[in-house]
């Protein structure tokens, strides 16, 4: 009895140890984006400009990619995950200073949720968050 009690309780630490650790995942993951952003800024301002105007250019060193979605541009800073269980984050800019999340996505019927917007699929678990960061710029972490 006292075998099953111990592996029990040491199968419960494990748990919450990975709990913790997974809910804090997102906080540090938010800041590092949120430093690499603000260390980037000039040159991502550049980038953005001349994706918007048809050319081509890469992101700073340490994004992993940049994209065009209408008036948006994204820069990827990471994802994680397999299928229904992905996340993505980054930044995006939006000229128009309008808050927008991952791959341009619209934010009409986000909640002010923390210190910025949630949006939440209608009929699904798709979420997005969005942080402003700066004027046009937001910080955006997309959960499938």
């Amino acid at each position: 009895m006292k075998k099953r009690l111990a592996g029990a309780a040491g199968a419960l630490c494990i748990l919450l140890l990975g709990a913790g650790l997974w809910l804090g995942a997102g906080q540090d993951r938010q800041a590092r984006v949120e430093a690499r952003f603000q260390a980037n800024l000039s040159q991502l301002a550049q980038t953005a400009q001349a994706l918007l105007a048809g050319k081509e250019a890469e992101p700073p060193a340490g994004w992993t990619g940049a994209e065009v979605y209408g008036e948006t541009v994204c820069f990827e800073y990471g994802g994680w995950g397999l299928g229904p269980s992905t996340a993505y984050w980054g930044v995006a800019y939006a000229p128009d200073g309008s808050p927008v999340g991952f791959q341009g996505l619209d934010m009409a019927g986000a909640v002010p949720w923390g210190d910025g917007w949630l949006w939440k699929e209608e009929r699904g678990d798709n979420r997005c968050y969005v942080e402003r960061l700066a004027p046009g710029w937001y910080y955006y972490e997309m959960h499938f």
